[in-house]
Formats: C-alpha cells, sequence, structure tokens
C-alpha cells in the first residue's frame, strides 16, 4: 500500500469513528451536540454553545415537548440527539431514553429498588460514553446498558456485593466516566469500576458522600477530587492512592455540592454554618487558602474568570444567587432568596433552576445582579435539579418527574 494510500485509510477510520454512534442513528455527527453526564463535558457546569436566543417573549421559550418520568432529582445527559435520564415508578426505579427532537421514549429500563429515604427516587445522573451509558440508584446499583438499545451489558449491587456503606441519606454520587474507570464517591475516597466489565479497578473503606467527583490534572498526574464524608480528597487516578486530605466535617456529614477545580486549588462548600473554602494542594499537603461564610447546601457552583457564582443557604429552602470573588472570596453580590435549585452557565450567562420552578436567564457579571429574562416553568413544584442547555434547548425538571424541553434555538 502506498503511502499516500495508508493515509487515506488512517483518515477514513478516523472519520468513521467519530460518526459512528450519529451513523446508527441514521443523523449528521454535526447534529450531535453534546452534555453526556453531570455537570457537562468538562464536570463544571459549562456550557461552550454560542448563538443560542437570551431574549425571550414574556411567557418565555416555546415548549417543545413534556414527559412525565417518575419522581427523581436526576438531570440529563444527552448525545447524538438522545436525551438520558432517571425516574422511579411505584417501587421500580426507571432508566430512560428519548428522542431529543420529540420527547418520545425509545427504550426503558426498569428495575426494583429501594427508595431514597426522602422518597425523591433516584438522584444521579446518568453518563454516556461511547455506546453505553452508566447509572447508579439511591440504594447503590450500577447498570451499565446500551445507549441504543437499553438492554444490559453488566450490573453490580455495590453496597451488597462491595459492602459499600450507604450513607444516612442514600447515594447521590453521579457516576462519572474517565478513561476505562467508572468512578463514583462511595467509601472515604472514592471507588473506580472497570467501565466495560464493573470489576473493581480500585475502593476505598469506609462511609461514602453525597457529591459526585471530579477527574483534574495536578502537577501533571491525572487526579479525582472528592468531597468526601469527612472532607476533601485527592486522589490517583491511576489506582486511588490519596494523595492529599483536608478534613470538612459537616452536621450528618451532609458534602453535597461538587468540588470545583481552580487551578492548583479546590473550592468546598457545604451548609449547617460550615461555609466554603478555597483549599490549595501541592507536595500532598492541602492547607485553605481562605474560608468565608456563605454555603452550597445542594447545587455544584460555577465558575466564570475570577467569579464564583452560587446558590448559597439563606433559610430553609431560601438560597441566595451570590457572586464572590475567588481570589479571596469577597462578596461581590447578592440576590436574596431565589431559593434552591440549580444552575449552569453558557457564553457568559447564568441559567438558573429556581426551587419554585422559574427559570432565571442572567448575566455572569461581577458588577451586578442583571436579569436578563424569566419565565415560570413549573408552578408550585420542588426544583432541586440542574438545568442543562444543549442543541439550543434548555431541559428543566421538577422532583415530581415532569421533563420539560424548551426551545432556545438561534435563528
Amino acid at each position: 500500500m502506498s503511502t499516500k494510500a495508508a493515509i487515506l485509510r488512517v483518515l477514513l477510520v478516523m472519520m468513521l469513528s467519530a460518526t459512528a454512534f450519529a451513523a446508527e442513528r441514521n443523523q449528521p455527527s454535526a447534529a450531535a451536540a453534546e452534555w453526556p453526564n453531570w455537570r457537562g463535558p468538562n464536570h463544571n457546569g459549562i456550557s461552550t454553545e454560542k448563538g443560542w436566543l437570551t431574549s425571550w417573549p414574556k411567557e418565555g421559550p416555546k415548549e417543545l415537548w413534556k414527559v412525565e418520568l417518575g419522581r427523581s432529582h436526576s438531570s440529563v445527559a444527552i448525545r447524538a440527539g438522545y436525551v438520558y435520564t432517571m425516574g422511579r415508578d411505584a417501587d421500580r426505579d426507571t432508566v430512560v431514553c428519548l428522542d431529543a427532537d420529540t420527547g418520545k421514549i425509545v427504550w426503558k429500563h426498569v428495575y426494583p429498588a429501594a427508595d431514597s429515604d426522602y422518597g425523591g427516587g433516584p438522584r444521579a445522573t446518568p453518563a454516556v460514553d461511547g455506546k453505553a451509558v452508566y447509572t447508579l440508584s439511591a440504594d447503590g446499583q450500577a447498570f451499565c446498558l446500551g445507549a441504543l438499545s437499553g438492554q444490559v451489558i453488566w450490573k453490580r449491587n455495590l453496597q451488597k456485593e462491595l459492602k459499600i456503606v450507604m450513607p444516612m441519606h442514600n447515594f447521590s454520587s453521579s457516576p462519572v466516566i474517565e478513561g476505562q474507570c467508572l468512578l463514583a464517591n462511595m467509601g472515604t475516597s472514592g471507588l473506580a469500576l472497570d467501565k466495560q466489565t464493573g470489576s473493581v479497578v480500585w475502593k476505598s473503606e469506609g462511609d461514602s458522600s453525597y457529591s459526585s467527583p471530579v477527574p483534574f490534572t495536578l502537577a501533571g498526574k491525572r487526579c479525582v477530587a472528592l468531597f468526601a464524608t469527612y472532607g476533601l480528597a485527592v486522589v490517583d487516578l491511576a489506582n486511588g492512592r490519596k494523595l492529599a486530605f483536608f478534613e470538612w466535617k459537616t452536621r450528618d456529614n451532609c458534602n453535597c455540592a461538587d468540588p470545583l477545580i481552580v487551578g492548583d486549588a479546590i473550592l468546598i462548600s457545604s451548609a449547617y454554618n460550615c461555609g466554603s473554602a478555597l483549599v490549595g494542594v501541592s507536595g500532598g499537603k492541602a492547607a485553605v487558602r481562605w474560608k468565608k461564610p456563605f454555603a452550597c447546601k445542594y447545587a455544584s457552583p460555577v465558575l466564570v474568570g475570577d467569579y464564583l457564582y452560587a446558590l448559597a443557604e439563606s433559610g430553609w429552602e431560601k438560597d441566595d444567587l451570590v457572586c464572590a470573588n475567588i481570589k479571596d472570596g469577597s462578596l461581590r453580590w447578592t440576590r436574596k432568596n431565589v431559593g434552591a435549585g440549580g444552575l449552569m452557565v453558557a457564553e457568559g450567562k447564568l441559567i438558573v433552576l429556581s426551587r419554585r420552578g422559574e427559570l432565571l436567564l442572567t448575566e455572569a457579571s461581577p458588577t451586578a445582579y442583571t436579569e436578563i429574562a424569566r419565565a415560570k416553568v413549573f408552578s408550585a413544584d420542588a426544583c432541586w435539579n440542574s438545568p442543562v442547555l444543549c442543541a439550543g434547548r434548555i431541559y428543566a425538571r421538577n422532583e415530581k418527574g415532569t421533563l420539560v424541553c424548551l426551545d432556545v434555538r438561534g435563528k
């Protein structure tokens, strides 16, 4: 084979690999915008999407479709025109795949599972990787399913098989795929399974926590940040060895918001009078750089430039939207009583779903709270789920299981 022919063959193989998933759905890969897991491709709540509509009519963006999926705090994962999420029906959990254009159910996987102690159904968001989708239930069941078919590839009851300690309010960690590993915040410094087989790569003992793992690179080494039961753990992705630890104890061990990577430091935040801290990690040691009283109870914060945006606890379900300087933690502004919900950022705009079901669009600016648009998506239903923007659509969900798809596609 000539050198030219060999190069063409390699290019063809690369092109076919990149479009294989979309081709099975008979759609072009250019349309396959992705939000493949909890908090998006980079695990930080930031979308790179551009050109979506930020000017909304008074009644809000057009509703494309709405479906009832059963109680859950699961958000959505999106790949190649499919939407993946979880719900609960009676005494069973469901993993569901929807068509992003129509909201019609493509497949549903249903299995017996114990409910969380709050009765809110599964809390984890699925993760899509290649042709597989991965889920974790509130009672510790892990599934690897065919992304196009819903067929079981492997399953494990982690609590029973591996003796993983369930936290007081059941498991909440969303699965994270990094390389060949499925990561979960289980044990005092995490759990890694082989994503193809479900076999244990490494595990830790002890109490489990609620937030999700965040992969990142520290001093050239691929690591995982885990806001564990008793503090922040940084572990080596290759073997699970703990590289650094910062003690952070809370009432009822409720470390719920994900850690946020800030260069060589990590932001952690907990409610119940704990507050927020920026923790520097270097040379196997972790030390606080600043500590402030504002606190994230459930919703994970986002970082835009040098400024942090967060839903900070200010009373029962009365969270404030705050902006703080990440360098010293000083508050720049506060918008009172937005309510515990979720938030993300895209193109310099914050998309916030409030506890009361309002979708807020604001400038991600340290100057002042500047509201661009507002829409009432749900009535009085509790909303703890994080909204997602993907391919010109905003997905919002309430606790009882209504998932709404709103059209913000640019013209």
